[in-house]
């Protein structure tokens, strides 16, 4: 499988993934997968403008995105795989993205949400989709930066 990095992390490209993750992983691509994100088109362009220079960025809607993340877990190129929340990562899941690890990176405070560990936070429904992840047999691992030792979701979850 070349899906290196499964990430939720609602600020999608930024320094910490353009600088760190995306040498961390080995990754050639990034696929970002979101409903509003991929309906906005100046966003995409600012997304696609923030990659570092040579690395293909798509961003697709969902429904869009689980058929091309699936073609791309079989495909020779790496790929890094963005998304801001665990709905989406749930939903990739359930459409059959063959999911190894979901890592849990970044997901700031917002009304609604409550602190899961450090600088992450998320909503009751957030928190029931990284649930469903891991009964579905995929570890879900917090790490906000590349050489954090890997938390696992469960031993921080608190309901």
């Amino acid at each position: 499988m070349t899906l290196r990095l499964v990430r939720i992390d609602d600020r999608l490209i930024h320094g910490q993934v353009v600088a760190v993750w995306l040498r961390a992983v080995g990754a050639d691509r990034i696929a970002i997968v979101d409903d509003r994100v991929a309906a906005d088109p100046f966003l995409v362009e600012v997304l696609t403008l923030a990659a570092p220079s040579g690395v293909p960025v798509e961003v697709m809607d969902i429904a869009a995105g689980a058929d091309r993340v699936r073609a791309l877990a079989d495909a020779p190129e790496a790929c890094f795989v963005l998304v801001k929340t665990p709905l989406t990562a749930l939903a990739l899941l359930r459409a059959g993205v063959p999911l190894a690890t979901v890592n849990l990176g970044g997901m700031g405070a917002a009304p609604g949400r409550r602190p899961i560990y450090r600088t992450i936070s998320a909503s009751d429904e957030e928190r029931a989709a990284l649930r469903e992840i891991e009964s579905l047999g995929v570890p879900v691992e917090i790490r906000i930066a590349a050489d954090d030792r890997p938390v696992p979701f469960a031993s921080v979850d608190r309901p």
